[in-house]
C-alpha cells in the first residue's frame, strides 16, 4: 500500500478570518493529499504536492503544525502551514478555500492522534 501524506493552508485574509485549502470530491471534503515518494521526506512529497498540483509558491507558506492521523486504519500525517491572502494563487478544479465550519466537519470524520491548533 502506497503511503499518503494529507495537509491544509490556513489563509489570514485582510479582514482578520481564515479560509482553509480543502481538497472537494463530489459534496464530500478532505484535506489535501498525496502519495509519499521514495526519494523524497513525507513533507518533501507534500511541498511538491503543493507546488506542481495546486502552484503554490512554497517559499510563502510557514508550517505551524503537524500531526498524526488515521485513515482507514492506516497512519496519515497531517501538515497545516499558514499564509497571507496576498500569497494566494487560484485554486485548480476540486481544491478550495473553505470557512473554519467546513474544517471542523472534516476533522469530526478522522481520527486524530494529538489536536492541531489553529490560532
Amino acid at each position: 500500500m502506497t503511503k499518503q501524506v494529507s495537509g491544509t493552508i490556513m489563509l489570514h485574509l485582510e479582514d482578520g478570518s481564515k479560509r482553509f485549502l480543502v481538497h472537494e470530491i463530489g459534496k464530500d471534503k478532505e484535506f489535501a493529499r498525496t502519495d509519499t515518494k521514495a526519494e523524497n521526506t513525507v513533507l518533501a512529497s507534500f511541498l511538491n504536492f503543493l507546488k506542481a498540483t495546486l502552484h503554490i509558491n512554497v517559499n510563502d507558506i510557514r508550517l505551524v503544525e503537524l500531526t498524526n492521523t488515521q485513515s482507514h486504519g492506516a497512519s496519515l500525517p497531517l501538515y497545516v502551514f499558514e499564509m497571507a491572502s496576498e500569497q494566494a494563487t487560484e485554486l485548480p478544479e476540486g481544491f478550495a478555500w473553505e470557512s473554519p465550519d467546513s474544517v471542523r466537519k472534516i476533522l469530526g470524520t478522522i481520527e486524530i492522534e494529538g489536536v492541531p491548533l489553529f490560532e
